[in-house]
């Protein structure tokens, strides 16, 4: 068979047909014998009678009895057609393709019927037979052509256009001819058959446009095509359009003299009009016919047949396009655009002639307007060129995007276009397609910014345009990081000016900008890649706004109502660009530790300038620490240095970023940082470049009192590590591998002790531990009271309804101990009473002078006389009175909501662990001995166990779970002869159960431990699985372990292979195992089969004694059988 092509349609769709059927069309018809008439008659029309044979194919349709035509004439042109359509000549495979063809859900899968069609004609090798097959498939299909069924007309179309483009030797000019014979068209077009005729016309000259006949276009065909498309220049609206729409696409194939020649003559007559009595669509056709032919029809003459002698009155042209009634296809609006665009016409000033007559017809209300202004507004952007040499006058331009009413108007329909759903039951179809309009615009801009407009001016005038009525571009555009994208397309001096524009912006005092808009324009100003030498005004700016209270000419001063908008509102969001703008790309190299410490060593040394002034404390955002200035100077001494990379060592570098870094952190309000940390790393590094002998030993009484370097800066990264910002964990990551070479399994221990899951690392002093408590029983009772005013989170919603429904499952639960309950009523009153009791008498206590007095009379204290210590005393007796009673009945979710203060920790003790497991990894990864491979993780998976079973630390469980999988497949170094701590961890694994609370996932937390396990076995070798301290842990993780982790145990090059297999074997053999399991065993083994031959290649033993185990098993079922007889026809030459 020839080669199929899958045939897709491109055919214009065919609109809802007019005029509607009357009455009697949809009325029952009563006559049985024209009722089959009819349905014969239009069976034959169709193309769809099946029982149609050879015979009738001869014989031709009978033809609509049209005016003026003679029903016996025939033309010479039909007997040769029916010389070619004899029974003989048919291929009679062509009648089962058109079977196919009329299934019901032939439109699913329609180009597998006519890929068939098309190999049955190119694979003929009987001439004869083939034209005559290729005639009757053509009649049939263009008989099809004018159907009442808009989907099978395209479809029909679509395989028309197939069968032209893809058979050759085809005849389209006999073509045509049985187009006008099948579907014959009254030139006035008054009835509805005519029209749908009209319709099978177009597309059929369409399909033939299409097709390689007409690349380029004989003048013969031209002479038969084009007189079919100008006769429906009048006629219905859509034909016209139709016609219009099929011609303005054949004139780019058709050459100019051939136009002039056998085209303009049949067309001029028709579009030589005055503006007054043209139309949209003949206007369209004239613009069509001058762009395409600008030497045919010029300018001037377009003018002269428009105006005649009168002068140019742009207006009405575009008022044709404004008004029309129907939203038109969009080659029209781009033949529009084009030649408003067009360079031909920069003298004509087109674009500012369309610019002053939109603006003042707007505000528009209609769709069908809107849409006409932004397609034109698409198409102008996608032919209009810059780049002319200098003849083009882009003040146009520039006039057209600083229109504020026609921006506007335009960015309010893109914000109405992205709040509609792309598939909607309440918005109009006019309505989605003005969204598709608006989203192809914001294409239509990128293409022109990328590939269009050369000048970068007119590329700053565009944007600064959209972004002074809309700053935040991208909430009103459907295309992600819009803005972006445009911004990208600019060069360097186009990305300063937008700097400029955002600064500008920034330090507006515009009260129509707020926070978010302010805080806009510092992310966009941070993402515009400047020049370094442009870079130190960017951080001077980020400096002063981050640290000073600035006034509006940006400079600082005492605060108050003397600060600017801008700095009261964005001064904390400056402080995080400016560390993310210094940390930029920050590595861990010698060079980008160098470069971080010459930009901060720039900033510091700004701020020791003004701290040489007397008020320099006034300006500050924050006071500084009391203990600052005691570590200024040696701060000083790291800033004033004068060192080059090569000059220094990575460690040496390493502690002036740290220095440097913590410095202007202290500046920061947002930074608790205090002296003492810096402190500490000066004295760091005055130990690890001057080092001094330190033992690891922890028992030595040394090195207990005067700890290692390197243990204080690992606590002081981990500190680090608790500060707010994203920059913070970069910046660590960083310091913490160029450290890497200086640290040793200590370091990973005090990493994995804060990953404790039994212990909070950020414990609170005990002398913070009351103003805490305080602090949380004050926002208890505020919450307590405004409670009920509150609307209940989401997920404090869903643990309410949790504890209600495990409240209703116990009284279920404890129906037969409702007895009981009631006989322990009494005794709880008394209860309630007796502490009501002891309120009193606490109260009565707490109120006396003197605690040993207690004859006193409470009432008699008088409050005019209490000493400010004694109100404090009795403060605090009356809170201890009444939080001794407890009232019972509160709900479980009262007594475990969580406070203020516990959820802030609870929030960084999460964040403090995701990021320390990030060091690990890092750890672990530079240095993958197999020893802190196995101590990352054990510890890893237990917090993994425990993370897993609450939601709120998904975040955690998630990370560890990425964790794991990294250590279970990384290469480890250095076997240790002991392997001991192995087989604890082996131990300690085995011995974890599941979580109680896994609802979501039970076996995956198990499934985890198992790979966990499974990796640790392949740490030995196949010599120590048969020692007496791991084979009995091997037989218990193969019994009782998930077979799906005991891939981990196959999934490498390991010589333990042939061990594992042979100790599932013996498995199999045990009375105790179930079929199910053995059966999972067969599967694992065959699963593998290839790296269990590896093993065994070179073990003849082992081969042996697998091979024995697996004769001795008895298979219990046919499923077994099979898979059993598998494998040993598999390991047969291994035994």
């Amino acid at each position: 068979m020839g080669k199929k092509v899958a045939v897709v349609a491109n055919v214009t769709k065919k609109p809802k047909m007019s005029p509607k059927p009357n009455k009697r069309e949809g009325s029952p018809i009563k006559n049985p014998k024209k009722n089959r008439k009819e349905q014969a008659k239009i069976q034959r029309q169709n193309g769809t009678d099946e029982k149609e044979n050879v015979e009738n194919v001869a014989t031709p349709a009978k033809k609509r009895k049209l005016t003026g035509n003679d029903e016996n004439q025939k033309d010479e042109k039909d007997d040769e057609l029916n010389k070619k359509l004899q029974t003989s000549s048919i291929n009679k495979a062509i009648f089962g393709i058109f079977k196919k063809l009329q299934e019901p859900n032939v439109n699913k899968n329609a180009a597998r019927p006519i890929n068939e069609m098309i190999a049955l004609l190119t694979d003929e090798s009987n001439a004869d037979m083939r034209t005559a097959t290729c005639a009757y498939a053509l009649k049939r299909l263009v008989r099809c052509t004018g159907a009442d069924d808009m989907d099978a007309v395209a479809l029909n179309a679509s395989y028309i256009n197939g069968i032209v483009s893809q058979v050759s030797g085809l005849k389209p000019i006999e073509l045509l001819d049985v187009l006008k014979r099948e579907l014959k068209v009254n030139s006035q077009q008054k009835g509805k058959e005519e029209s749908l005729a009209g319709v099978g016309h177009l597309i059929t000259s369409y399909a033939i446009i299409k097709s390689p006949y007409f690349e380029p276009p004989a003048p013969e065909l031209v002479d038969a095509i084009y007189p079919i498309l100008v006769a429906h220049l009048k006629g219905r609206d859509y034909l016209v359009a139709m016609s219009i729409d099929i011609m303005a696409e054949s004139f780019k194939q058709v050459d100019a003299d051939i136009f002039e020649s056998h085209v303009w003559p049949l067309l001029q007559p028709k579009l030589s009009a005055s503006i007054a009595k043209q139309t949209l669509h003949s206007c369209d056709l004239l613009l069509a016919v001058h762009l395409n032919y600008s030497a045919v029809l010029t300018l001037k003459k377009l003018k002269s047949i428009l105006w005649q002698t009168q002068q140019s009155q742009y207006a009405q042209l575009f008022e044709l396009y404004l008004n029309s009634a129907s939203m038109q296809s969009d080659g029209v609006y781009e033949r529009l655009g084009k030649f408003l665009a067009s360079n031909a016409n920069g003298g004509e000033q087109l674009l500012t002639a369309w610019q002053q007559h939109i603006v003042a017809q707007l505000p528009v209300k209609r769709i069908g307007a809107k849409c006409y202004i932004v397609q034109t507004l698409t198409h102008i952007l996608l032919h209009y060129d810059d780049d002319d040499g200098g003849k083009r006058n882009d003040a146009q331009l520039e006039q057209l995007f600083g229109t504020e009413p026609l921006v506007s108007m335009l960015l309010q329909e893109l914000a109405s276009a992205k709040q509609r759903p792309k598939k909607s039951k309440i918005c109009k179809s006019a309505e989605l397609q003005l969204r598709g309009i608006c989203h192809k615009f914001e294409k239509a801009l990128l293409i022109s910014f990328k590939h269009k407009l050369k000048q970068q001016s007119n590329k700053l005038h565009i944007l600064r345009a959209l972004l002074q009525q809309q700053l935040q571009l991208d909430n009103v555009t459907q295309t992600p990081r819009f803005t972006q994208q445009l911004l990208g397309q600019l060069d360097e001096a186009g990305r300063t000016m937008m700097y400029e524009f955002y600064r500008e912006q920034l330090i507006s005092q515009a009260e129509n900008l707020g926070k978010s808009h302010r805080e806009y324009c510092l992310n966009q100003m941070h993402q515009l890649q400047l020049e370094f030498s442009k870079r130190s005004d960017q951080l001077d700016f980020l400096l002063h706004a981050a640290v000073f209270h600035l006034d509006a000419e940006q400079k600082p001063c005492d605060g108050g109502q003397l600060a600017a908008q801008f700095s009261r509102q964005t001064a904390s969001r400056c402080e995080e660009v400016l560390f993310s703008c210094v940390m930029h790309k920050l590595g861990s190299g010698s060079e980008q530790l160098a470069t971080l410490n010459g930009l901060l060593r720039g900033l510091l040394r700004q701020l020791a300038k003004h701290m040489s002034k007397p008020d320099f404390e006034s300006k500050l955002r924050s006071k500084l620490v009391p203990d600052f200035q005691q570590v200024w100077p040696a701060i000083s001494v790291v800033v004033n240095a004068k060192a080059a990379a090569k000059d220094m060592t990575t460690l040496a570098l390493v502690f002036d970023a740290l220095v440097l870094s913590l410095a202007l952190a202290m500046f920061m309000p947002s930074c608790s940082i205090t002296p003492e940390l810096v402190t500490d790393i000066l004295i760091c590094k005055q130990n690890a470049l001057d080092p001094k002998p330190c033992k690891e030993n922890k028992n030595n009484s040394l090195s207990e009192s005067e700890p290692c370097w390197q243990e204080v800066l690992t606590d002081v990264l981990l500190q680090l590590l608790l500060q707010t910002g994203h920059f913070w964990r970069s910046f660590v990551n960083n310091i913490f591998g160029a450290l890497m070479p200086h640290l040793g399994s200590d370091n990973l221990g005090q990493m994995l002790d804060n990953l404790d899951m039994t212990q909070n690392p950020l414990g609170i002093k005990d002398g913070e531990q009351d103003d805490v408590e305080d602090e949380d029983e004050d926002e208890e009772m505020e919450t307590d009271e405004d409670e009920d005013n509150e609307p209940a989170s989401a997920e404090k919603q869903d643990k309410d309804e949790k504890d209600e429904d495990e409240e209703e499952d116990d009284d279920e639960d404890n129906d037969d101990e409702e007895n009981e309950d009631a006989d322990d009523a009494d005794d709880d009153e008394y209860d309630d009473a007796t502490n009501l009791d002891q309120i009193r008498e606490n109260v009565r206590l707490a109120l006396l002078n003197d605690d040993n007095d207690e004859d006193n009379d409470a009432s008699s204290v008088d409050w005019n006389d209490v000493s400010e210590e004694q109100g404090d005393r009795l403060n605090r007796a009356l809170e201890t009175a009444f939080h001794a009673f407890k009232p019972k009945g509160q709900s479980k979710s009262k007594s475990k909501r969580q406070t203020k203060s516990e959820r802030i920790n609870s929030t960084t003790l999460l964040h403090f662990r995701i990021r320390v497991l990030d060091l690990v990894e890092q750890f672990v990864i530079a240095r993958p001995q197999l020893e802190f491979v196995v101590d990352a993780l054990s510890r890893v998976y237990h917090v993994y166990h425990i993370s897993c079973t609450d939601d709120k630390l998904k975040s955690l469980s998630q990370t560890s779970i990425k964790l794991l999988q990294r250590l279970i497949t990384i290469k480890t170094t250095g076997s240790p002869a002991n392997k001991s701590t192995i087989v604890d961890s082996i131990e300690t694994l085995m011995v974890l159960k599941s979580p109680k609370n896994a609802e979501h996932a039970p076996n995956e937390s198990n499934l985890w431990r198992n790979k966990c396990i499974a990796y640790l076995f392949t740490q030995f070798d196949g010599t120590e699985l048969s020692s007496a301290a791991v084979e009995p842990l091997l037989q218990k993780y193969l019994n009782n372990s998930l077979v799906a982790s005991f891939g981990t145990l196959f999934g490498t090059q390991w010589d333990g292979i042939a061990s594992v297999a042979i100790s599932i074997s013996r498995l199999m053999l045990t009375n105790e195992l179930s079929n199910v399991r053995r059966k999972q065993y067969l599967d694992l083994l065959l699963k593998h089969i290839r790296r269990i031959q590896n093993a065994l290649a070179n073990d003849s033993k082992a081969a042996k004694e697998l091979t024995t185990k697996l004769n001795e098993y008895q298979p219990t079922g046919a499923s077994d059988r099979k898979l059993h007889k598998k494998l040993l026809a598999k390991l047969q030459k291994y035994s």
